[in-house]
């Protein structure tokens, strides 16, 4: 059982490292700061994000540039929408969905697909009309078979209603397992945030150019903390060192318990062929062959293993239905995986009995002839 749950979580893991986070990780930067904690008001917070936004895209190697309020799969903010004709009162509950501040040049920065509509631009500012991008998810979720490009929703507490202008492609949020979740894209010059996520698009190695790009940000306001400085790759590595490190403990112990059935398999059969003997050397002495005794005792040795064998995978199979919610790509009684497990511990027994058996085929028959 313990060797059918490190197989699956093995190949869960594997299946997660192949999904696409929906955004371009290769040469990716990202380091957060927070204005507020420097005392920033929004006027100088807002001239801040201008000004480092120009001193990246500047340095050379440097691509793009962008601003965003959460870190590529670093979660996001909850809000609750009201689409357009739902009045946000008692009794109307709203819709939950994440919702992120971004300033121009976010989705290519990324790598993020605009499917339909525009992207944000410098005109879409306080003043201007609240817009908004979603996902395709949030699509589907609340103008599920209709345009949604041009329909309006506000989030809670907010007084005006906020237009999609553009539908993106869905993104890993929280983890690469996870199904497509609702995402809103709001413009930062609309809805300000202090604390802000810089993402840089290198145009070659990112992590040569990552000290490069925490010195300029630094040099703008010295005594502001920068936080999370690392590379896309580091922080999909950071997302899969959970399920990474629990594949690793269940494949430790599976091989302990393999060895453990292997060690026990040998000692019954050693056992089994020591009591027996004196039969092997009568059957040597009245005609059988060595390898007939050697089929003999492996078949009998075999039959032990096919019974074990079954009731382990029964086990299995109602045991790993407890852990299905966590499997990526593959259900908790995948047949691969029981299928393999169940030849790997076939062919680990008949190598753990296949020398007691030998042993068996060496008996003497004048030895057996005598004790008679």
């Amino acid at each position: 059982m313990s060797l059918i749950g490190a197989g699956l979580f093995l190949r869960s893991l594997r299946n997660t490292e192949r999904i696409d986070p929906g955004f371009d990780s290769k040469n990716l930067l990202t380091l957060q700061f927070d204005v507020g904690a420097q005392g920033f008001d929004r006027v100088r917070g807002e001239e801040y994000h201008r000004r480092i936004l120009e001193a990246v895209r500047a340095i050379p190697g440097v691509r793009s540039a962008a601003l965003s309020a959460n870190l590529p799969m670093g979660g996001g903010f909850g809000r609750t929408v009201f689409p357009e004709g739902q009045e946000a009162a008692a009794g109307a509950a709203g819709q939950f969905t994440n919702a992120n501040e971004i300033s121009v040049g976010y989705l290519d920065t990324l790598g993020i697909a605009l499917r339909r509509g525009r992207d944000i631009t410098e005109m879409d500012r306080q003043g201007a009309p609240p817009v908004v991008l979603i996902n395709e998810a949030m699509a589907k979720q609340f103008w599920k078979g209709e345009d949604a490009v041009g329909k309006r929703f506000k989030f809670f507490g907010d007084q005006d209603f906020r237009q999609v202008v553009g539908i993106v492609e869905d993104t890993k949020i929280f983890t690469l397992g996870e199904d497509p979740q609702p995402q809103a894209y709001v413009p930062v010059l609309q809805f300000y945030n202090p604390a802000m996520t810089l993402n840089v698009r290198a145009q070659t190695d990112g992590t040569a150019l990552l000290p490069t790009v925490r010195r300029e940000v630094q040099a703008l306001q010295p005594t502001m903390p920068l936080t999370n400085v690392q590379t896309a790759e580091e922080l999909i590595a950071q997302v899969l060192w959970a399920p990474r490190m629990g594949a690793a403990l269940l494949g430790i112990f599976g091989l302990i318990a393999l060895a453990l059935a292997a060690i026990g398999i040998y000692g019954v059969m050693s056992y089994s062929v020591n009591q027996r003997t004196v039969e092997f050397g009568l059957r040597m002495a009245l005609g059988a062959r060595p390898a007939d005794v050697l089929g003999l005792v492996l078949r009998q040795g075999m039959l032990l293993v096919a019974c074990g064998l079954l009731i382990g995978i029964v086990t299995a199979l109602f045991a790993t239905r407890l852990v299905g919610a966590l499997l990526v790509g593959l259900s908790a009684t995948d047949p691969i995986t029981f299928g393999l497990i169940s030849l790997l511990l076939a062919a680990v027994a008949a190598l753990a009995g296949y020398v007691p058996a030998r042993r068996a085929t060496r008996v003497d028959p004048m030895v057996a002839l005598r004790y008679e």
